[in-house]
């Protein structure tokens, strides 16, 4: 049984980097961004009008300003300004040259072709050239792209991205006592719910799942199913099968067929029997059958695979907090991932069973990690929590 941090230093040694190609930014939600991204002008461009209103000097005090123009967003304006004059401008309009100022409209009226201010006004109401963004700034670092991201990259002008490949996983749940949701349970039999929550967990980080079933507790079988994953997938993960019963073939099947196991049995909790090896340019995982194990796993471990062949590093998004009460444990060999609710600054552990507690995940949306060693948390004791 070997470390975590052991584990992590074995994925982050494979040296294969997934090829890069271009996408349409329609296209890009979700996908690695394999460069930064700086911004290629000043944002705003141009100083804009940040209201609609009347644009003066500052310097210009007058009790009356001759309108000169109207200027529209998108508009470019015709008019140098002089004292006593004005332009009407809508807000996200360029400034004319002569103002940097903006008197809001429901500051003035409008008279005979003037506007008159009836109402001080104490601002500028200006959104200088480069206030927000200067040319060159970094606004991204490479990672995966979210909603926000899109937005941001569109509005300096760029119709795509350059990204990583999206690597297609296949995913194979093993073991006989499995039926599929809707089908019905003989004794003895469970639902097989990894097999859509790995395909749902693939989707949802970006990646191309290609579901394999169920397979039986059966060589064969099982062989004829991980021999056509590793023609058709980038990863392969296989959940259930990879301990030491008499049923657990997937170490010595995934060897038979050209796996080099890199590691097997990890100290985590939950999630100790977990394999990792590689075929050539294919990467396999082995997680344990039990729910909250395989799910746990795909986040720490999976997750830090995909963006390594991506050439980053994987950060996942962590919040900290006070813990509302202890949390205990006996076992200390292994670095525990315990699940919690983050409520603002507070953390509150979930009455939880162990890896087969797969419900006592509905409540919750982090995971706290307890490290190697650590008998417990105390009530009021502030930690890092993992977001989920």
């Amino acid at each position: 049984m070997i470390k975590i941090d052991e584990a992590m230093g074995i994925i982050k040694d494979q040296k294969i980097t997934w090829p890069e190609e271009k996408v349409d930014l329609g296209d890009a939600l979700g996908r690695i961004m394999v460069e930064n991204f700086s911004s290629p002008l000043d944002s705003p461009p141009f100083n804009k009008a940040a209201m609609d209103g009347y644009s003066v000097s500052s310097g210009d005090n007058s009790n009356k300003y001759k309108i000169m123009e109207i200027i529209g967003a998108g508009d470019t304006p015709e008019k140098t300004l002089t004292m006593g004059q004005c332009s009407k401008i809508m807000t996200g309009a360029m400034m004319p040259q002569g103002a940097d100022k903006i008197i809001r409209v429901e500051f003035a009226d409008e008279i005979n072709g003037f506007a008159v201010p009836h109402t001080p006004e104490p601002a500028l109401n200006v959104i200088k050239q480069g206030e927000n963004l200067k040319a060159g700034d970094r606004v991204i670092d490479a990672g995966k792209l979210k909603a926000k991201d899109i937005g941001i990259i569109a509005s300096m002008g760029f119709p795509s991205v350059k990204v990583a490949k999206k690597p297609v996983i296949g995913v194979l749940t093993t073991g006989s006592e499995l039926k599929n949701p809707g089908e019905k349970l003989e004794t003895g039999q469970i639902y097989n719910s990894n097999g859509l929550q790995l395909s749902a967990q693939v989707s949802e980080f970006g990646a191309t799942p290609v579901y394999y079933g169920i397979i039986a507790d059966d060589r064969e079988a099982l062989s004829t199913a991980v021999a056509k994953a590793f023609l058709e997938c980038d990863i392969v993960i296989l959940s259930g099968g990879v301990s030491k019963g008499d049923y657990d073939y997937v170490p010595e099947v995934l060897e038979e067929n050209g796996m080099k196991t890199l590691f097997h049995r990890v100290a985590i909790k939950p999630g100790r029997p977990l394999l990792f090896g590689r075929k050539n340019n294919i990467f396999v995982f082995g997680l344990p059958g039990n729910p909250v194990s395989t799910y746990v796993t795909f986040e720490v471990f999976v997750k830090t695979l995909i963006f390594h062949l991506a050439g980053l590093e994987y950060t996942p998004p962590t919040y900290s907090g006070k813990l509302t009460r202890r949390v205990k444990r006996r076992d200390t060999e292994r670095t525990e991932f315990h699940p919690v609710i983050i409520n603002g600054d507070k953390v509150e552990p979930i009455g939880y069973h162990g890896s087969s507690h797969l419900n006592a995940m509905a409540e919750a949306n982090g995971l706290i990690k307890i490290p190697t060693g650590v008998p417990e948390f105390k009530e009021g004791e502030t930690v890092s929590v993992r977001s989920i």
